[in-house]
């Protein structure tokens, strides 16, 4: 491999020589445009073979006079100190730059010629055309240079050019990691069918209770055989009567005054017994029931890995094979820009949007700004583009790997207004605002049961579980069942707290919102405000939770208003929803924190501005860019 390497490394350089002396030899009208081009555009390569000055100067020395040999000479040298100098205050240099450096040199040269001797206006228009000859030149020359060296066709790529090594993206040939997510997947079906159980009823229950009643306490006593004999049926009633009546958790001293069975000796003896082993049958089903819950827990957690790794499996469409032309464009403006873009990878996502992953470094150190390098692949691929969340601001020699997305439609605002309860030392709700790299904005606000610390607590689990779930990458409908169950795994002393999920998507406007035992949701278009209400359940009080979707479209201007019951219990008036919806809509303003706050300053007049639970009130507008 390395001799491969040295021997194409070699031919370069060969090639670098032998296109100096052709350079050298191709005269225009007595000029020799070629050279000072092609000087130029290697000059914007880190590193030029000796070759290269060889060929030149041979080229120069067999084809041109003495007079234009020292003309060239020094042309070069003032192309190449003006060149370097360039690169040294800007840390860029692009072909366009190189080309009107060299263009002006030699125009200059041209005119200096003649400064103390008379030349007429055809010399004049040829020294000046000779200069715009060489600009052209130079920007061509460094383009084809460029692209050639990056669609693998070493005959003008210059030695340390930066070509690309294409990497083979992450493909499954043997389907290795889809039959994972389905042996998986077969896992999460076996714990569930494990999970599933047959409902008891009262009768079963009597019945189990009779056979330990009597068979304690009826076996072991000496009229036994007086009391059932020929009687069975009868005292069978009785003692299923009785027992009836503890199943349905009556008093004790009720049912042994009651005396179902009037004729037995042992009767309030049996009636502890029963109270007893009832109490017994109650615990272990309880303790059945959560072992029931936590193996659906685990089949829940299961199915959602199956699911990340099917989606791993299938993968996102890589466009590398039908966009080289579109690769190499985009190595060129980077370059242009100071960059060295390489690993250069276009893949498609599920809706059809493109997005590019590369390895990029500052070509000749310092700091350049990753805005740069977006403006580059924006002036190759025509799109407007953004960068991965969390993406290096500055670019240096150390390369970093970039992942540049088609730019969303719209963008948001946020706007917050919140007050803790009378008393309490923190409020009880949490919320979290984030965005993927997909495009998709989300907005989740949760009210923990109660007040206070321990509310406080309940309520960010719920925000900081979604938030981490989802941005591990689960579907947001995983995601929240994998936090209700981790809600309900927490013990006997459940925690339940509500959850209003807006999942807004910035390049279509449309709205999917998730409330689970939360308060209602207001949209304020620019004439008319919209509520939606839900009567769920919060999360952790059942483990088998689905999650219920509400879809709208959010326009150019609109804000969504997400409020804690808080906020709208305390209104006094019989349709609170209502009420709020009118408030909403009387507060004129494009500033979503003045409408948070003018929303809860209007709500505390209801109250007197006394806080009697915890409000919170998120407000987002939604603008297009």
């Amino acid at each position: 491999m390395e001799t491969k390497g040295s021997l194409q490394k070699n031919i370069r350089r060969c090639a670098q020589g032998a296109f100096g002396f052709l350079c050298s030899a191709v005269c225009i009208m007595g000029y020799y445009p070629f050279l000072p081009a092609y000087f130029a555009a290697n000059c914007l390569f880190q590193e030029r073979s000796l070759l290269l000055y060889i060929g030149m100067m041979v080229g120069m020395g067999y084809y041109m006079s003495l007079e234009m040999v020292m003309k060239y000479i020094f042309v070069l040298m003032i192309i190449a100190i003006a060149i370097r100098f360039y690169l040294w205050a800007n840390r860029k240099c692009g072909g366009f730059m190189a080309g009107l450096i060299a263009g002006v040199t030699t125009i200059a040269m041209n005119f200096s010629g003649h400064a103390f001797v008379s030349a007429d206006q055809k010399e004049l228009l040829l020294g000046i055309s000779e200069g715009v000859l060489v600009l052209g030149l130079t920007v061509l020359i460094h383009y084809l240079a460029e692209m050639l060296s990056v669609l693998r066709l070493p005959v003008l790529e210059p030695e340390g050019s930066g070509v690309l090594q294409q990497e083979e993206s992450f493909y499954d040939p043997e389907g290795r990691m889809a039959a994972f997510a389905t042996a998986v997947d077969g896992l999460s079906a076996a714990f569930s069918s494990m999970s599933e159980r047959k409902e008891k009823n009262s009768l079963e229950d009597v019945g189990n209770l009779e056979q330990e009643v009597t068979g304690k306490l009826c076996a072991a006593c000496e009229g036994c055989a007086v009391c059932w004999n020929g009687n069975s049926i009868h005292l069978s009633g009785k003692i299923r009567a009785m027992l009836q009546a503890v199943v349905e958790h009556r008093p004790k001293e009720e049912i042994v005054k009651q005396e179902y069975v009037r004729d037995c000796p042992r009767y309030p003896n049996m009636v502890e017994e029963a109270v007893s082993a009832f109490s017994r049958m109650e615990l272990n089903q309880a303790w059945y029931k959560r072992l029931l819950e936590n193996r659906l827990v685990i089949a829940q957690q299961l199915d959602a890995m199956a699911g990340l790794m099917e989606g791993w499996a299938k993968g996102n469409r890589n466009l590398d094979a039908k966009s080289k032309v579109l690769i190499a464009k985009i190595a060129y403006e980077a370059k242009e820009k100071g960059l060295i873009a390489e690993d250069i990878h276009i893949y498609e996502d599920e809706q059809k949007r493109r997005y590019i992953k590369a390895k990029v470094a500052s070509k000749w150190g310092g700091g350049i700004p990753s805005r740069n390098y977006v403006r580059a692949l924006e002036k190759a691929i025509h799109l407007p583009l953004r960068l991965e969340q969390n993406a290096r601001a500055i670019l240096t020699k150390e390369p970093v790997v970039l992942t540049a997305y088609e730019d969303t439609v719209f963008y948001t605002l946020p706007g917050i207004a919140s007050k803790k309860k009378n008393g309490s030392a923190v409020s009880g709700d949490n919320f979290t605002m984030f965005s993927l790299d997909d495009g998709r904005y989300f907005v989740c606000l949760s009210d923990g049961m109660g007040s206070g610390s321990r509310a406080s607590q309940e309520s960010e689990l719920v925000v900081e579980l979604l938030q981490k779930f989802m941005e591990a990458g689960f579907h947001k409908d995983t995601a929240i069942k994998m936090m209700n169950s981790a809600m309900v795994l927490q013990g006997e002393d459940h925690s339940y707290s509500t959850m209003d999920l807006a999942d807004i998507d910035l390049y279509s406007g449309k709205l999917d919102l998730i409330k689970i035992g939360a308060a209602a949701t207001f949209i304020r278009h620019e004439e008319e405000v919209e509520c939606i209400s839900s009567a769920s359940l919060p999360t952790g009080v059942n483990v088998d939770l689905e999650p219920e979707h509400t879809q709208k479209s959010l326009r150019n201007g609109d804000f969504l208003v997400m409020v804690t019951d808080g906020v709208l219990e305390y209104l006094h008036v019989k349709e609170p929803e209502e009420k709020l919806m009118e408030l909403i809509g009387s507060i004129r303003t494009d500033n979503a924190g003045v409408l948070a706050k003018t929303i809860l300053e209007r709500v505390l007049l209801f109250t007197g501005g006394y806080v009697m639970d915890d409000m919170t009130i998120l407000v987002t507008g939604i603008w297009e860019k």
